[in-house]
């Protein structure tokens, strides 16, 4: 085998060279991931352990691309674990998942105090000021005169009123 290695570095010593540097970038890179998972493995602890068990389990391609392709594969593991997590318990409609949380949280009566609590609080009359049932209009003594009356216009007669009127 050592004399096979001499004899390729005499012919290609260019291409034994690339060889070599390829091999230990694999070392250099397997090192990594090694210390990311040992690292993620202590940071975590069970978590890690179940996320690392749900991956053997689940051959999954685009994990295991993504962890090649990591500067820190024990923590692409654990968040895919978690995504896998939150997919199992939200499923494909998240809309559908908060209207059934929603609805849980609604039936609890503790829950339901702190609803009409927050809805009382947010129609609190002006201190001192009751609220108005209904709007009324200005006050027509405010209003500023139409016209001014002469006081020689009492005809109250057809004619008359009609003056007053377009006057």
């Amino acid at each position: 085998m050592e004399t096979e290695r001499i004899a390729e570095k005499l012919r290609d010593p260019e291409g034994y060279a690339k060889a070599v540097r390829e091999e230990i970038r694999e070392e250099i890179l397997s090192d990594r991931r090694e210390a990311s998972l040992a690292n993620a493995h202590k940071t975590y602890k069970e978590e890690f352990e179940e996320a690392y068990a749900a991956a053997q389990k689940q051959v999954d391609p685009v994990l295991k691309m993504k962890m090649q392709q990591s500067r820190d594969p024990g923590e692409t593991l654990i968040q895919w674990h978690r995504e896998q997590k939150t997919r199992a318990e939200v499923g494909n409609d998240p809309n559908a998942y908060f209207n059934k949380r929603f609805e849980a949280f609604l039936a609890d009566p503790a829950n339901q105090a702190k609803v009409l609590e927050r809805i009382r609080g947010a129609v609190q009359p002006v201190a001192g000021k009751q609220p108005s049932p209904t709007s009324l209009p200005p006050s027509l003594t405010r209003a500023a005169a139409a016209a001014t009356i002469d006081a020689d216009d009492n005809d109250v007669s057809d004619d008359g009123l009609w003056r007053h009127a377009n006057a």
